[in-house]
């Protein structure tokens, strides 16, 4: 799970019930098969294809595809360990880092990302001009994709493996128990929860709610089908994935925030299912993005027609006919 989930692992999370972590090993393991394949299948599309990597509007879902894929590679398999095991492999203070870096880093990303992308459908489809040079879309697109992926990663750099505390590997429990700085420092653990977590989740919500607004308003007032139709396309896909991630990390806020300001055990017993749904949004980005590309649809038929046509049809009850060997019947054939 993602940063937030170690705030209180060792306090108010309880431990996970042993029969439900078969199920939950099974559905998160069936999604992480078809989701690395259906991860190449989607950016090879973006990347071979020069309109779509071209289009400002896919370079934040392409960024966000190698970060999801990164993530199921990396970070899911770590949790289907402990789901089947019961316990972290390897036993070792260096899981505890890689796993502490991975997690944080690839989630706080992700949720960047998609706050940008949430703020940049407005620029794209109201106010494009201010994408019509090089040096602004420089200085307005192309920079804050940057620090969404730098500010990060320097972030957890430092606070990870060089902030002046000592990390340690709970061998009573078998888990990594939550980040050193987060229990050593009030400041930065609620730091943690506002500025990478419920404020982000908030400003998703109101930038969506925003752009459907605005979107319905021009839908009603624009006789330019062919601009409507590509700005709905552009709202399409950010409002899919977007409802992703509020589906999926949605329960696990309520309960964060619920613990924060009611009681700190509320949702304890929800919050054994809120993480292990919160961590199938990586897997599951690469089929959000598949269902909103048109392109693809058409390839995927054009692909199953090809195949249809060069099927192996069986012939029944056919005789040979012995045909004349003229000079015209040869050259016919």
């Amino acid at each position: 799970m993602s940063t937030f989930s170690n705030l209180t692992t060792t306090t108010t999370i309880a431990p996970y019930i042993p029969t439900s972590r078969p199920v939950q090993f099974s559905i998160l393991l069936t999604i992480a098969i078809f989701s690395v394949p259906c991860s190449i299948f989607v950016l090879h599309h973006f990347l071979s294809t020069k309109t779509l990597y071209r289009a400002a509007n896919n370079h934040v879902i392409i960024l966000l595809l190698i970060s999801n894929c990164l993530q199921t590679l990396t970070d899911v398999p770590g949790q289907l360990s402990y789901y089947i095991l019961g316990v972290n492999r390897p036993l070792t203070l260096s899981y505890c880092y890689y796993f502490y870096f991975i997690d944080f880093y690839l989630f706080t990303t992700c949720f960047l990302l998609l706050t940008w992308s949430s703020f940049e459908r407005h620029i794209l489809i109201f106010h494009t001009y201010v994408f019509n040079t090089h040096r602004k879309r420089v200085a307005y697109h192309y920079t804050p994709l940057m620090i969404c992926v730098t500010y990060p990663m320097i972030y957890y750099v430092y606070f990870i493996f060089f902030y002046p505390c000592e990390n340690y590997y709970d061998e009573y429990t078998s888990y990594c128990v939550p980040a050193c700085y987060l229990r050593t420092n009030a400041v930065m653990a609620l730091y943690e929860q506002i500025a990478h977590g419920f404020a982000l989740m908030l400003l998703i919500f109101i930038f969506n709610v925003l752009l459907f607004i605005r979107v319905v308003q021009q839908k009603t007032r624009m006789g330019r089908q062919m601009t409507w139709k590509k700005n709905r396309k552009m709202a399409v896909q950010l409002f899919s994935m977007c409802f992703l991630f509020l589906l999926t990390n949605g329960g696990y806020f309520v309960v964060q925030i619920g613990q924060m300001l009611y009681d700190p055990t509320f949702g304890v017993d929800f919050s054994l299912w809120a993480i292990p749904v919160a961590m199938c949004m990586p897997p599951l980005f690469p089929f959000v993005c598949l269902s909103t590309l048109d392109e693809l649809h058409g390839k995927v038929r054009k692909a199953i027609s090809c195949c249809n046509r060069f099927a192996v049809v069986p012939i029944i009850g056919t005789e040979l006919q012995h045909l004349p060997t003229t000079t015209s019947r040869r050259r016919d054939f």
